[in-house]
C-alpha cells in the first residue's frame, strides 16, 4: 500500500511539474500578436464590423495569467458619421493561477482600462448603430430563466477577490439625428480598492457631461465605501458623498451646485431600501432626513422624514440667477423652513406632521396627493398669521388716484379672471384655519375656510369670527363646466363697524356705524366687466348710530333756506357728514343695475326716504332722497330749521359714485314753503271771519264744524 501511495504521489508531482513547465514555456513559443489577423476575421464574421488592433497584445501565464490589449478600434455601422463605434487605448487584467488551481480562489489584480470610447447614434429614420450587432442565436430559453442544475449556476468557486478597478479617460457619446439631440459623457474616472464579497470597497467616481440641445455642461464626482454581499443580495454605500455642478442654458451664469451625503443600503431579497443621514445642500439650502423603502421591486413605497433648515429664500434665488418675485415688502422671503414625515408610493403622497415657517407665518397640518395621473389634493392646515399684502406686487409707480377713489387700469376689467382649464381638472377637498389674516389692507381674525372642487365646480364656505367687530359668514360657488363661468355668492355680515372697514379698504371712512348686510348674488362671465354686467340678486342692509361722510344734509338745507330768504349763509364749524340713528335699505340687482326703492334713514331731527339706481358697469348712480325735518329742536341743526318742519325736501344725487353731485331742489322747497304759508294764512282768515259772523248766531260746536268744512273745501 505504501508503494502504491508513493507511486501516486510521484505521478501527481510530475503532472504539477509538467503544468508549471507548460505555463512557463507556452508564452516563450506562442506570440498572440501572430494571431491578430485571425482575431480580426472572427470579429468580422461575428459582427460584420472591422476590428483594428494597432498595438501589441501581451500574454503571460506564470505566476499570473495576464492579458494586455492596446489600440483596439471597432468600426461604425454603415451610414453613420464617424468611422469609430468603440475603441480602447489600453486594457489589462491579471489572475493569480496558483490560488485558482489549488484553493479554487479567484484572485484578480487591478483591472486597468484606459481611453475607452463608445459612440452611440440614431439615424434620421430611427435606425441605431448597434442594431446590426444586437441579434444572436436562439438558445431555446426565455431571457432571464434560471440556469440548469450543474451548469453555469453551479459554479464551485469558494471566493474571489479583485485588487481593484481603474478606468481612466473613458467616454460615451449619443447623437440622435432624428431629433438633433446630442449628449456626451467623458472624462469618466473610476477607481476602487480591493473587491471581495461582503467586504467594504473604497470607490471614487467622476465624469463630465454635456449636451448641445439644450446647451449644458456638468460635472459629477462621488466617493463612497461600497459593500456588495451576493449571499444576502444586498448592496450598501457607506459615507456616500456626491457633488454635481451644472452650467448652461436656462441656468444661472455661475451654474448650480448640489452636494449630497448619506448612507444607503439596498437589499434585493427583502425588497428594502434604507437611506440614513441624508443631507442635500445647494447654496444656503440644506435638506436633511431619512428614507425607508419597502417592496421596491413589486409595489414600491417610501416613508421617512425630511427637514429643510431655515434659509434666506430671496438670497438663494438671487444666488442661482432666479429673479425673486416683485413684492410690496422687500424684506419678505427671507426666512423659510419646514419639516414633515411622509408616506409615498407611485399612486399618492402623504405629508404628515407638516410644520413650515415663512417669515413670521407658521403653518401646521397635513397634505395629501391621491393619484398622480389625475390628482386629488386633500389638506387640513392651520396658519397663525399672514399678511398677504406684503407678498403682492408693489403699487404702480404711476400717479395713484386720491384715497377712496380707485382708478381704473385700462383694459384691466377685460382680462380673464379664472384659470378655466385648470379649474375644470382641479380636484381638492380641504380646510384652512387662520388666526389672523390681512389682505387688501383688510384685517380678519378666527377664519375658517372649507374648499371643495370637482368636475369643474369650486365651492368655498367661509366664516370669519372677528371681522371689524362683527361676524362674516357665507359661501361661494364657481362653476366653469360651461362656456362661461357662473358665480354664486351668499354673504351675511352682522354687527360690523363700517367706518374702520372702509378706512382700511379705500382710505376714507365715508360711512360710520354698526350694521348688518345680507347678499344673495349670481353672475356669469370671465372678466370683471362681464361679471358686473351679469350680476343679479338681492341686497339688504341695516346700520345704526352712524353718519354718512362727504355731505352735511342739514347744512345743505340751511344754506338753501338762507339763499331763498336773502339772508347770509351761516358759517358754522360742523363736520361734512350727515348723522343717522338708523339707515336701512333693500335693493334688487338686475343685469348689473342696483335698484334701491326702499331707502330709509332716521336721526333726532330728520326722517329720510329715498330711492334710486346704481349702474355698476358705468360706476354711476342716480338717486332722489326726501328728508323731512321732524318736530324737534334737538339734533344736527334742528333749531335753525324750525320753520321747515314737516316739509319734504327733494335732493337729487347723481354722477360718478366716487364723486357724486348733490342738488337740493330750490323750486320745490319754495313751492312747499309758499303752500304752507298760504294755507296757514287762509286758515287764520277763515277762523277770524267765521268767528265774527257766526259768533252770536250759532253754537260753538257748529262754528268749529263749519270752519273745518270751509278749510277742506278751499
Amino acid at each position: 500500500m505504501g508503494k502504491i501511495l508513493k507511486v501516486l504521489g510521484w505521478l501527481v508531482g510530475m503532472v504539477v511539474i509538467l503544468v508549471i513547465a507548460a505555463i512557463i514555456l507556452i508564452p516563450m513559443f506562442v506570440d498572440p500578436n501572430d494571431h491578430k489577423d485571425r482575431i480580426v476575421a472572427e470579429v468580422k464574421r461575428a459582427t460584420g464590423r472591422d476590428l483594428t488592433i494597432s498595438g501589441d497584445i501581451g500574454l503571460s501565464v506564470f505566476p499570473r495569467l495576464a492579458l494586455e490589449l492596446n489600440g483596439l478600434t471597432l468600426s461604425n455601422a454603415p451610414g453613420f458619421n464617424g468611422s469609430e463605434f468603440a475603441s480602447v487605448k489600453h486594457a489589462s487584467v491579471r489572475v493569480n493561477l496558483l490560488p485558482l488551481l489549488f484553493k479554487q480562489l479567484l484572485e484578480v489584480d487591478t483591472v486597468q482600462v484606459d481611453g475607452a470610447r463608445l459612440n452611440l447614434a440614431k439615424s434620421k429614420n430611427g435606425t441605431t448603430n448597434w442594431e446590426d450587432m444586437a441579434g444572436g442565436k436562439a438558445t431555446g430559453k426565455k431571457p432571464g430563466s434560471a440556469p440548469e442544475a450543474g451548469k453555469s449556476g453551479d459554479m464551485n468557486l469558494l471566493a474571489f477577490t479583485i485588487g481593484g478597478l481603474n478606468i481612466n479617460q473613458a467616454s460615451v457619446a449619443w447623437d440622435d439625428q432624428s431629433t438633433g439631440e446630442r449628449y456626451y459623457v467623458d472624462n469618466i474616472q473610476l477607481e476602487t480598492g480591493e473587491v471581495a464579497p461582503g467586504e467594504p470597497v473604497d470607490l471614487k467616481f467622476s465624469l463630465s457631461a454635456g449636451s448641445q440641445k439644450p446647451a449644458m455642461d456638468g460635472k459629477l464626482s462621488m466617493t463612497t465605501q461600497l459593500v456588495v454581499n451576493p449571499d444576502s443580495q444586498s448592496v450598501g454605500m457607506n459615507d456616500l458623498d456626491l457633488d454635481v455642478e451644472v452650467k448652461g442654458e436656462g441656468l444661472p451664469e455661475k451654474g448650480v451646485a448640489v452636494s449630497l451625503q448619506s448612507d444607503l443600503s439596498l437589499n434585493m431579497s427583502s425588497g428594502t431600501l434604507d437611506i440614513q443621514g441624508l443631507s442635500l445642500e445647494s447654496g444656503n439650502l440644506k435638506l436633511t432626513g431619512r428614507l425607508e423603502g419597502l417592496d421596491i421591486q413589486n409595489n414600491p413605497s417610501m416613508k421617512g422624514e425630511l427637514r429643510l433648515a431655515e434659509f434666506n429664500l430671496r438670497e438663494w434665488m438671487e444666488q442661482f440667477g432666479m429673479p425673486a418675485p416683485d413684492t410690496a415688502d422687500e424684506t419678505v422671503l427671507e426666512k423659510l423652513q419646514f419639516s414633515t414625515s411622509f408616506v409615498a408610493n407611485p399612486e399618492q403622497l402623504q405629508l404628515n406632521d407638516l410644520v413650515a415657517t415663512l417669515d413670521q407665518t407658521n403653518l401646521r397640518g397635513k397634505f395629501e396627493i391621491v393619484d398622480f395621473a389625475d390628482p386629488t389634493y386633500l389638506f387640513n392646515l392651520d396658519v397663525n398669521s399672514i399678511n398677504l399684502d406684503r407678498y403682492l406686487p408693489p403699487p404702480s409707480e404711476q400717479a395713484s388716484p386720491p384715497a377712496g377713489r380707485p382708478g381704473k387700469q385700462k383694459g384691466g376689467e377685460e382680462q380673464p379672471l379664472f384659470p378655466t382649464e385648470m379649474l375644470r381638472k382641479l380636484k381638492l377637498n380641504g380646510t384652512i384655519r387662520i388666526d389672523n389674516l390681512t389682505v387688501n389692507n383688510l384685517h380678519s381674525e378666527a377664519i375658517l375656510v372649507k374648499l371643495r372642487s370637482r368636475d369643474g365646480k369650486l365651492s368655498v364656505d367661509h366664516e370669519i369670527g372677528r371681522f371689524y367687530d362683527g361676524l362674516l359668514k357665507g359661501d361661494m360657488e364657481l362653476d366653469v363646466k360651461g362656456a362661461k363661468p357662473r358665480l354664486k355668492l351668499n354673504q351675511s355680515i352682522s354687527r360690523i363697524l363700517s367706518g374702520p372697514l372702509l378706512k382700511d379698504l379705500t382710505g376714507e371712512d365715508t360711512l360710520l356705524g354698526s350694521g348688518d348686510l345680507e347678499m344673495a348674488l349670481t353672475s356669469q362671465g370671465e372678466t370683471i366687466s362681464q361679471l358686473k354686467r351679469g350680476l343679479n340678486g338681492d341686497v339688504s342692509f341695516d346700520f345704526r348710530d352712524g353718519a354718512v361722510k362727504g355731505f352735511n344734509l342739514a347744512k345743505m338745507i340751511r344754506d338753501t333756506k338762507a339763499r331763498l330768504s336773502g339772508e347770509p349763509i351761516p358759517v358754522l364749524n360742523e363736520p361734512e357728514q350727515t348723522d343717522f340713528s338708523e339707515l336701512t335699505g333693500v335693493a334688487k340687482i338686475v343685469n348689473g343695475v342696483v335698484n334701491n326703492q326702499r331707502l330709509h334713514a332716521k336721526s333726532p331731527y330728520i326722517r329720510l326716504e329715498g330711492s334710486g339706481k346704481a349702474y355698476l358697469l358705468e360706476e354711476r348712480l342716480k338717486y332722489t332722497i326726501r328728508p323731512v325735518i321732524v318736530n324737534t329742536s334737538t339734533g344736527q341743526g334742528g333749531k335753525t330749521l324750525e320753520d321747515l318742519k314737516g316739509i319734504p325736501i327733494p335732493v337729487k344725487i347723481k354722477g360718478n359714485w366716487n364723486d357724486p353731485e348733490f342738488s337740493v331742489q330750490l323750486s320745490k322747497i319754495l313751492e312747499e314753503q309758499q303752500k304752507a304759508k298760504l294755507k296757514k294764512k287762509f286758515d287764520d282768515k277763515i277762523d277770524e271771519k267765521v268767528s265774527e259772523e257766526l259768533e252770536e248766531k250759532l253754537p260753538e260746536e257748529l262754528q268749529d264744524q263749519l270752519k273745518d268744512k270751509l278749510k277742506n273745501l278751499l
